[in-house]
């Protein structure tokens, strides 16, 4: 990863000498910049004016920042649920005609232009006089519109915040914020970012999945970090080992480059790595039993990373996180079929399993902002839910899509969040239906596309046999598993110690999806972090899990400790860990018995 130029505090004690703040580690990586304070809650545009040579930025500033709303307000009216009344229609398609209305863009650019005024201040003084021309006009329809205005100033100040920030942050910057969403890491990923620490999150967040797809080191739960970082400090991000340095002496500095050029060099680097890929050999254990390693992908430039890592196709595509790369993105049909058609041609053969769109949870859908939050997101309106329930705009273009991508690849379909096989019945019946419009349009597309479901509720886990006849194949989501099977909030650092996949009651649940794919002949695959986790790859083995999905750069980890055990053996330690009633002791058990039975090259 690249740096930012040698930097270091002062040697000396006081306000500017050294200081460690401790987190966990959610991506790995080392990085040595210059930190940049993130603060979602600030106001989003203060009242300023610019120099004469800033003007054609600023407007240019401006135009992009009604793009970003305009955006915004069509993936606003979407995800609007069908109960919403007319008025939030009209509302929403009144402030898409104010944004294309040139004669209000215009008044804001001559703002800006003669009076070099800042695109925020010029926007908040248009729309004040709009405001008071309608408050003022004694016709009671129009003074109600006024406050309509309101919303759109809010949004419109939002888009050009977000312009500003990614304009003003410096190159090498490591972003320090109380929170950050996937939106938020992708946004500013674009402009030299080089990691990031938060004072909240969970190590397993979409926030995390996203860092580690982009190779960047981030560090969450930090709780001091508000308090003791300022922007333009230099600081030292260790995603390894969960902590930020801020000031670090000379000293520090030093010896992190040292480890950063040991990481660089290590054995999964280059040489190695290139000995795995011209392996063909199938990934099997001592025994004999074999092992399929798929990859989980997110950012369409992992798809550069299969061949490398020696991976067997895409075991889960996160196709949200490839609107949200695109800085909200389309949910046209045209560009979805074209990205699954890049990726079914990416992975050929070996075929790739692709989430539909499951915004919710720890990334926000973007909402009206006068109807009120969900007070529990990853119980609420997400997944197939939202899918199901706007049909016509989420699911039926998404469907489409693949179908037409399926000519060009072998692509499966992962429903998320499923409750109930019903649900399962309703999209089989969409697909069927989309087949046949599809064939009297004269659209080409290819009809086998094996559907499957995300196993993360426990209601699925538990009537895993009823859908074992509605289904071609199980992914069994550990990440949110485990956070409903316990009731600990995976991005709550406050209860963060309580998460743990390899708590007897997930891997039970496990267990029973798996007996209930082997009865139907129904594949079952685990594809949430837990896949990657060197102490329960065996675990997972042992219970007869044959599939694993895990980020490209776990994959040759994965692939030594499958080939370095034996399948019986594994058998014998998920009984084991079966009996035992807590998380601690089935983890300590587990590396106990990776420490005996693994040697310490594989791992």
């Amino acid at each position: 990863m690249e740096n930012a130029p040698p930097t270091a505090g002062p040697d000396r004690a006081g306000s500017s000498a050294e200081q460690v703040i401790e987190g966990t580690s959610a991506a790995p990586g080392i990085a040595i910049g210059t930190a940049y304070r993130y603060d979602a809650s600030a106001p989003d545009i203060q009242r300023t004016t610019i120099d004469a040579d800033e003007v054609e930025a600023e407007i240019e500033l401006l135009a992009n920042a009604v793009q970003r709303a305009e955006q915004e307000l069509e993936t606003v009216r979407a995800l609007v649920p069908d109960a919403a009344e007319a008025d939030t229609e009209a509302l929403l398609e009144a402030q898409a005609l104010m944004l294309r209305d040139e004669e209000f863009l215009q008044a804001v650019r001559q703002r800006i232009r003669e009076r070099t005024e800042s695109a925020g201040t010029a926007v908040q003084s248009v729309l004040e006089t709009h405001r008071k021309r309608l408050e003022t006009s004694g016709d009671e329809h129009l003074h109600d519109q006024a406050s309509d205005l309101v919303d759109l100033e809010k949004r419109l100040l939002r888009s050009l915040r977000r312009g500003k920030v990614a304009v003003n942050m410096e190159a090498h910057s490591i972003v320090v914020a109380r929170n950050l969403t996937a939106t938020d890491l992708l946004r500013f990923s674009r402009h030299s970012l080089l990691g990031c620490v938060t004072a909240e999150g969970g190590a397993t967040s979409h926030v995390s999945i996203v860092a580690k797809a982009l190779n960047l080191p981030l560090v969450v739960g930090a709780q001091e970090v508000l308090e003791a970082v300022s922007s333009g400090d230099p600081v030292v991000l260790d995603g390894y080992g969960g902590r930020l340095v801020v000031r670090p002496q000379s000293a520090t500095v030093e010896q992190y480059r040292q480890r950063q050029a040991e990481r660089e060099a290590s054995p999964l680097k280059d040489g190695e790595l290139e000995d795995e890929k011209m392996d063909d050999r199938p990934v099997t254990t001592t025994d004999g039993r074999t092992v399929t390693l798929r990859a989980n992908v997110g950012l369409d430039t992992e798809l550069d990373l299969l061949d490398p890592y020696g991976a067997d196709g895409i075991g889960l595509l996160r196709t949200e996180l490839f609107f949200l790369a695109e800085g909200g993105g389309t949910l046209a049909e045209d560009e979805q079929a074209r990205v699954y058609q890049t990726v079914a041609e990416a992975t050929g053969e070996a075929g790739a399993t692709i989430r539909l769109l499951d915004l919710g949870g720890d990334e926000r859908i973007p909402r009206l902002r006068t109807g009120p939050p969900e007070d529990n997101p990853f119980l609420g309106w997400r997944g197939l839910r939202a899918l199901l329930d706007r049909p016509d705009e989420l699911l039926r273009p998404q469907l489409r899509a693949l179908l037409r991508a399926n000519r060009h690849g072998a692509l499966r379909v992962l429903l998320p969040m499923v409750t109930d096989p019903e649900e399962v019945r309703r999209v089989r019946a969409i697909i069927d239906e989309e087949v046949d419009r599809l064939a009297a349009e004269g659209v080409a597309y290819d009809p086998d596309l094996p559907l499957g479901i995300m196993v993360e509720v426990p209601a699925a886990a538990l009537q895993a046999h009823a859908f074992a006849e509605h289904v071609d194949f199980f992914s069994i989501g550990t990440n949110d598993l485990t956070q409903y099977v316990l009731a600990v909030d995976r991005g709550n650092e406050r209860v963060g110690a309580g998460y743990d996949a390899l708590h007897p009651a997930v891997l039970g649940l496990i267990l029973r999806v798996v007996e209930a794919g082997r009865m139907a002949g129904c594949p079952v695959e685990v594809c949430g972090e837990i896949a990657g986790d060197v102490q329960a790859v065996p675990v997972l083995l042992g219970l007869g899990v044959d599939t694993l999905s895990v980020a490209p750069q776990h994959l040759p980890a994965v692939q030594r400790i499958v080939r370095a055990l034996g399948y019986e053996e594994a058998k014998g330690l998920a009984r084991e860990i079966l009996q035992v009633t807590d998380a601690e002791t089935a983890r300590r058990r587990a590396r106990e018995w990776v420490d005996t039975h693994v040697s310490s090259s594989s791992t």
